[in-house]
């Protein structure tokens, strides 16, 4: 078979899940592979086009089964692992009411399971769950007949023998090889690891299509439509970094806000007053002279002109001494809600560390929150938010503040200084409340002399760069801290001097090979795939382009090769199945820093001392106390305790004044910020189900009214035992998670503790979960609507479990603010009406565990510690491992969570065990 630079591909959207191949136990998986990795390689030598790489997707597949032959998922298995028959008793006795063919309750079919419990790893997960079901006497249903005594112990004992063979047999046979994609937290690591610049991924495949990780191989999609934007992203970041930088010069450019602003409210304040006055002319002579001869289009225009709201807001501005020589940020309908400080924009070219620096003050009869200054950039909805610093100056001793930015590469935007700002229309809703109140609107919080932009920096110049600069879309986690990013560094140059006697043609290949061996991460390329990248660079020589432009395009090929693309590897040391020394640092540095390996890990690697145990948990410890770990820890705690949800709803400003976008993303920071000081400091996993300290800062410290705390650095903070913080329930994020932005849910928020703190998860929904409309137009509490939910036989087993933990959290509304009672809008325009419920905050836990009130109910959680820690243990090693955690992985988490119950389930515990375990060294 030939292929020329004429051939087309058919686009077909396959899952990386489409290179999984069942393997045998020795020489069969090791055989397997051997055969695999040639077709990568003959593909990776595949002929280029002028303006795309040859690369068919579709092609590579059907490659890479042509190699690996047909007998792949033959299983030569003797044993076998089978319940006997005489238990199917139990089920008819006990079970089949709920459970047989025609019930189906759950979605459970116990007629139709399989007895031969080792036929395949879902069967097998299924027996697991009946087991645990049985064994915590959650099954059956206290309302149902209860299995005798000798039937469950005669039933348990022969299931639990079983299932240790079954997983001891599926273990063997079950494996799968996953050619796993770089999700884009990895893609973007690694590119700027290789580049110095960071690529944008908007246009790249998303990571969690069908999974709860972006790790896991089998949810990351590719088609060979998306391979284009891999090239493209590849060409513009490569055209970023080629492009010679030249010196800039460090310049300061000041801004004088008063010189704007006085004029705009000057002439708005104006323009109010004369409506205001037209339409009182109007009325005085109202029935002599039509609304047009006042410049109004109608009666209706007219009323509505009558009086304007924001006119004293203005009026009063204007004769504030102060803003004769700065801005007093204020909410008003003009200028979008409030004023914002606009300083220079910044272009493509201007890349680079800045800082904005401003003189302010605070007014101390505002509200603590609007005495915090926001700094974004864009405009509109697509205005991203770097961070947040508190204003203590006063009008008689202004301070200065300096808040340090990072400016991309290739990007032009706006930057802004502004107060703090609320999800939706917040804060003019407010605005216009307080009018009703006042007659002026919202107190301004802030005033501002003068601000600067000084920069670019020189790079030496260490600077601390807001915490919320992130290249993921909106609605998406910030998983990488800016504050790691180092602009221009350009750590491994791609071009090089080209020594004395060396052809063009030498050296474009060296170029070639270098980049390609470091894209690959430490594989060299294949040889002829390394001439089809000269024959391109020679092509685009021959066509007129300069040697600079011509590696554009062989670069940006190595870019969207399936070797940089993939986590390829091969076959393992010694003909074992173990990784290779270069590989298990890949995984390794890829697992904690969502990156490749740095040139410490790779000097083990070339001295052969990664296979040491001893050097391995020390590499792996230092990973994990570098910077660079933080990506590790925001990616996993993010998808471990599905904080996506933190951005699933608006929350309205009327009803939650004080949860605006600060305290949003403050809260989720508060997770990640406790996690990491909990590795700094060696503190057992348990301290976040119950401790006598926060992480936060001034932000959060204001929102929990914890007293003393100032500056905008997240640090540890002693509180007393009776303080509704201190672990995860008391954190707004996780509170508010369990909302829908309007009001708080039982349900969710005791789901929530099920899955993630005691590791009792109940199951999905049904599909036929009957809408209450008899209940429609009814304002009922919590405990009524769920209560009513429980009236229906398919919903009440669950709610029964789930409810009452949800009720101990009532006393927090849905922004995680204490309250006595339950207060319900009625209506959502008109927030003023409303109906208050007594919050009866009683329960207990599926084991029996009762508890009066939130307080009882966080003591009651800290007592699961050894559930928790295996809850943990199951995400890590889905994450780390990169595939679904599931039945045969049992003997994995026991061995983990004995080593680190040593150290009192101590984080990095957990992390070593992993890392030093045959399954994470192994393919």
């Amino acid at each position: 078979m030939s292929y020329n630079r004429s051939t087309r591909f058919t686009h077909r959207k396959i899952p990386t899940a489409t290179l999984r191949f069942a393997v045998h136990p020795g020489a069969n998986s090791r055989n397997t592979i051997s055969r695999i990795l040639p077709a990568i390689n003959a593909i990776e030598a595949i002929n280029i086009n002028m303006t795309r790489p040859l690369l068919s997707w579709t092609f590579i597949f059907s490659s890479l089964l042509f190699y690996s032959g047909t007998g792949l998922a033959q299983n030569s298995q003797s044993r076998v692992a089978e319940l006997p028959s005489k238990h199917a008793a139990v089920f008819q006795k006990y079970c089949y009411d709920c459970h047989d063919n025609a019930s189906q309750e759950a979605g459970i079919d116990l007629e139709k399971i399989p007895f031969k419990i080792s036929s395949d790893i879902p069967t097998a997960e299924r027996w697991s769950k009946i087991l645990n079901a049985i064994n915590s006497g959650e099954m059956p249903p206290k309302d149902s007949q209860q299995i005798s005594a000798g039937e469950k112990t005669d039933f348990l004992a022969d299931l639990s023998i079983q299932m240790v063979m079954a997983r001891k047999i599926l273990s063997d046979s079950g494996g799968v090889i996953t050619m796993r994609r770089l999700n884009r937290r990895e893609y973007q690591n690694t590119i700027e690891s290789l580049l110095g610049v960071r690529p944008d991924v908007s246009n790249l495949p998303d990571d969690q299509a069908s999974t709860k990780y972006d790790t896991t191989g089998a949810s990351l999609f590719f088609s060979s439509d998306q391979l284009e934007h891999y090239l493209a992203a590849a060409k513009a970041t490569l055209q970023l970094s080629l492009k010679p930088s030249p010196d800039k010069k460090s310049k300061t450019v000041r801004v004088e806000p008063e010189e704007y602003y006085n004029k705009f409210y000057a002439e708005a304040a104006a323009e109010l007053k004369d409506r205001e006055i037209r339409a009182a002319a109007y009325f005085a002579q109202k029935g002599k002279k039509p609304p047009s001869e006042f410049g109004f289009l109608d009666e209706y225009q007219v009323k509505k002109q009558r009086k304007q709201e924001w006119l004293p807001l203005l009026n009063q501005y204007l004769k504030r001494p102060e803003t004769k020589t700065g801005a007093t940020l204020i909410m008003t309908i003009k200028q979008g809600g409030s004023t914002k400080i606009k300083l220079p924009s910044l272009g493509t070219k201007d890349d680079g560390r800045y800082t904005i620096r401003l003189r302010a003050a605070h007014y101390p009869e505002a509200e603590e929150r609007f005495h915090y200054l926001e700094f974004s950039s864009g405009s509109g909805g697509g205005r991203k938010r770097h961070g947040w610093r508190k204003v203590t100056g006063t009008l008689d001793n202004p301070e200065i503040i300096e808040f340090p930015i990072d400016h991309r590469p290739g990007i032009k935007t706006q930057y802004w200084v502004h107060q703090r700002t609320h999800q939706d229309r917040g804060d003019k809703n407010l605005a216009t409340l307080h009018m009703k109140e006042n007659g002026i609107g919202t107190t301004p919080g802030i005033w501002i002399d003068w601000a600067e932009l000084v920069g670019p920096h020189p790079e030496n110049i260490k600077t601390k760069i807001g915490k919320n600069d992130s290249a993921t879309s909106l609605g998406q986690v910030a998983l990488v801290s800016s504050s790691e990013i180092k602009p221009n560094a350009k750590p491994n140059k791609i071009l090089f001097e080209k020594p004395d006697g060396w052809s063009e043609k030498q050296y474009a290949k060296e170029v070639l090979n270098r980049f390609a061996t470091r894209a690959f991460r430490g594989e060299e390329p294949n040889p002829g795939y390394l001439d089809r990248l000269v024959e391109q660079y020679a092509g685009n020589r021959a066509q007129g382009l300069n040697p600079r432009d011509s590696l554009l395009e062989p670069l940006a090929i190595v870019l969207t090769s399936p070797s940089f693309l993939y986590m390829v590897e091969s076959k393992g040391s010694s003909g074992t199945s173990l990784l290779t020394q270069n590989e298990l640092a890949v995984r390794l540095s890829f697992l904690l820093w969502s990156a490749p390996p740095d040139d410490e890990l790779m000097e083990a690697v070339r001295k052969g001392e990664l296979s040491d145990p001893k050097v391995l948990k020390n590499q792996t410890n230092r990973l994990l106390l570098d910077k660079r770990s933080n990506r590790f820890v925001k990616s996993l705690v993010h998808q471990w305790l599905e904080m996506e949800r933190l951005d699933m709803f608006q929350f309205l400003g009327r009803q939650f004044p004080t949860f605006d976008n600060a305290v949003r993303e403050n809260a989720r920071e508060e997770i990640f910020e406790t996690v990491l000081h909990m590795i700094k400091e060696k503190l057992p996993l348990a301290s976040l189900l119950k401790s006598d300290f926060v992480v936060v800062n001034d932000l959060m410290a204001g929102y929990y009214e914890i007293p003393g705390v100032k500056g905008h650095e997240f640090r540890k903070v002693k509180v007393p035992e009776d303080s509704l913080r201190g672990g995860l329930l008391g954190t707004a994020a996780v509170l508010a998670m369990g909302s829908d932005g309007l009001r708080s849910s039982p349900v969710e928020r005791g789901a929530w503790v099920l899955r993630h703190l005691i590791n009792d998860p109940p199951p999905p929904a049904p599909p036929n979960v009957p809408q209450l409309s008899r209940l429609d137009g009814e304002v009922l509490s919590a405990r009524e609507l769920q209560k009513a939910h429980q009236e229906e036989p398919q919903c009440a087993q669950c709610h029964q479990k789930i409810d009452p933990i949800g009720y101990a959290l009532e006393n927090f509304d849905a922004s995680g603010l204490w309250r006595d009672k339950e207060t319900i809008v009625i209506g959502r325009r008109n927030a003023n009406k409303t109906k208050d419920f007594d919050i009866d905050p009683r329960g207990e836990l599926p084991g029996g565990k009762s508890f009066s009130d939130y307080h009882g109910l966080r003591d009651a959680v800290a007592e699961y510690p050894d559930e928790f820690a295996r809850g943990f243990t199951e995400a890590l090693i889905e994450y780390g491992l990169g595939r679904a955690y599931g039945f045969t992985d049992q003997d994995l988490a026991d061995e983990i969570l004995n080593q680190a119950k040593s150290s009192e389930y101590e984080i990095s515990e957990f992390v070593h065990a992993l890392v030093q375990s045959k399954q994470f060294r192994s393919k």
